[in-house]
């Protein structure tokens, strides 16, 4: 038997060398997919509802999200899409083809597309319970280039019923390390083989605080070191891929925690990052936003912004004053003046990272330092 190379992306996923990855998930790895959650009204099949991860506050809930931003109108989504210079959607929910959801997710197609021409991408996840050739054909006239499935066994067959509709055909599932599951899901990969099918991406098994409760009653236990991966979720998958990998064609890809946590967010946030950034603020390599922060008395605040712009000559562009604080670029604010003036003044510094957001309602400061401890950290010498 022709023995399966496996290839290591950047990003920390396996694919089969010589047959690549979705392009889906080629965007999503760069950050530039733009995430449409339709809402969190699902059918809650089974198979899958048991290791749900959506949050109680999407779970069930008419809500719509771009993103991390909630939004009421389809201009909101073209704006999120700009402001991180997507080259792709990705459509998801709760369930988007649903009957109470299909003409929604229709209707978000055409509009993006229209908007963004047809060579910007546009993927969805769909469990299948509720599809027919009927609405595959809707789905490729309005534009959709990829369709996810994540069935229970009894609704296999409706995958079939995309093929052959202009859109790429896969299932993407996660891989729980049990023998009836791992069984099943050889099983589904044989099948997608046979009837044609392009992919099948393997999810590592994800445990979080909405499904933590289920799968501790089931035995499953985090990986040592990691927050969300299930221990021998990865391994498992990655000996699925070498058992089977020579028996199919498709491609094949395991996306790991690592990957979907920290890469795709990571880049999506660099993206965003680069489109909001004020001249004062410094982008991190995790796409985070870095600078100088100096509270305190207003009058001694007044003192200190003067001596920014008329001793120290900072251009004010580089100065943010709200009266509350002034804002700096963190390494002016580590600077032996700097510190002198502060002192005098007896004012506080701090270097503060927050995500890359303007609205308070999304963004968080991820840390907030004071600036001497910064500068022990990470061995700056502020001259």
């Amino acid at each position: 038997m022709k023995k399966i190379n496996l290839t290591k992306s950047e990003e920390e996923t396996y694919f089969i060398k010589g047959r690549s990855i979705p392009k889906g998930c080629k965007y999503c790895l760069k950050g530039s997919k733009a995430v449409l959650f339709l809402n969190g009204i699902c059918q809650k099949p089974d198979h899958c509802s048991w290791y749900c991860p959506i949050s109680e506050e999407r779970r069930d809930k008419d809500i719509t999200f771009a993103d991390e931003i909630e939004i009421i109108t389809k201009e909101e989504l073209l704006k999120e899409i700009k402001m991180i210079n997507a080259q792709g959607m990705s459509i998801t929910g709760g369930e988007p083809l649903s009957e109470i959801n299909f003409e929604k997710t229709l209707d978000y197609i055409k509009y993006v597309k229209l908007n963004k021409g047809r060579k910007f991408h546009i993927h969805l996840y769909t469990n299948g319970i509720d599809f027919n050739e009927n609405k595959a054909d809707k789905l490729s006239m309005a534009g959709l280039d990829e369709i996810r499935f994540h069935p229970a066994k009894e609704h296999w067959v409706n995958i079939e019923k995309a093929l052959n509709k202009k859109m790429k055909v896969g299932a993407e599932l996660p891989v729980i390390p049990e023998k009836e599951e791992i069984e099943t899901l050889e099983k589904l990969i044989i099948y997608l083989n046979t009837i044609g099918a392009d992919f099948i991406n393997l999810n590592e098994f994800e445990y979080c605080f909405p499904n933590s409760q289920a799968l501790k009653e089931r035995g499953f236990q985090l990986k040592n070191g990691s927050i969300a991966s299930v221990i021998n979720s990865q391994e498992t998958g990655l000996d699925l891929i070498r058992k089977i990998g020579a028996k199919v064609s498709i491609k094949m890809h395991l996306c790991s925690i690592r990957a979907k946590d920290y890469y795709q967010l990571k880049n999506r946030y660099i993206r965003r990052a680069k489109n909001i950034k004020l001249p004062y603020e410094v982008i991190t390599e995790e796409g985070l936003l870095v600078f100088g922060q100096i509270e305190g008395d207003k009058k001694e605040l007044d003192k200190f912004y003067k001596n920014l712009l008329f001793n120290l000559k900072i251009q004010n562009k580089f100065i943010s004053y709200d009266e509350k604080n002034i804002k700096i670029p963190f390494y002016i604010s580590i600077k032996g003046q700097v510190l002198s003036i502060l002192e005098k003044y007896q004012l506080k510094g701090f270097i503060v990272e927050t995500t890359p957001f303007r609205l308070s309602k999304y963004q968080q400061i991820t840390e907030k330092t004071p600036i001497e401890l910064f500068k022990e950290e990470y061995g700056f010498n502020g001259n």
